[in-house]
């Protein structure tokens, strides 16, 4: 996976945590965003909440599905937008996931051709 310049990863690692604190409460503690031709992955650590911190400790896997359920509707929204614009071709599918133990949520956006790129032969 190829690195983004530093600059414009930064700037949407700055982007995705505020979109996620602005529906979860909080930021994550970090943010790390990879991309290549094909792909824009997104990995934040520490997003729980305290609350599904706690909820955690009794039903991880609850804990889980309402952390995931926040990054699915996060990732529909507000994120495809932004990865489109910031990528500048369409996003065509994305996928996410969360772990309880240890807290990190993933989010991967693959992404389409741009207007000017062949199609693939084959």
């Amino acid at each position: 996976m190829e690195a983004l310049q530093s600059n414009a990863a930064r700037e949407f690692e700055h982007e995705f945590a505020d979109a996620f604190s602005k529906r979860a409460g909080k930021k994550p503690k970090r943010t790390t965003v990879l991309g290549g031709r094909e792909m824009l992955l997104i990995r934040a650590d520490g997003t729980l909440t305290r609350q599904q911190g706690v909820l955690s400790t009794r039903d991880p896997a609850l804990a889980s599905e309402i952390s995931r359920s926040v990054l699915d509707d996060l990732a529909h929204t507000e994120l495809w937008e932004a990865v489109e614009g910031f990528t500048g071709v369409p996003v065509v599918a994305v996928l996410s996931d969360q772990s309880v133990d240890p807290d990190v949520a993933v989010l991967c956006f693959l992404l389409g051709r741009s207007a000017s790129e062949p199609a693939p032969q084959g």
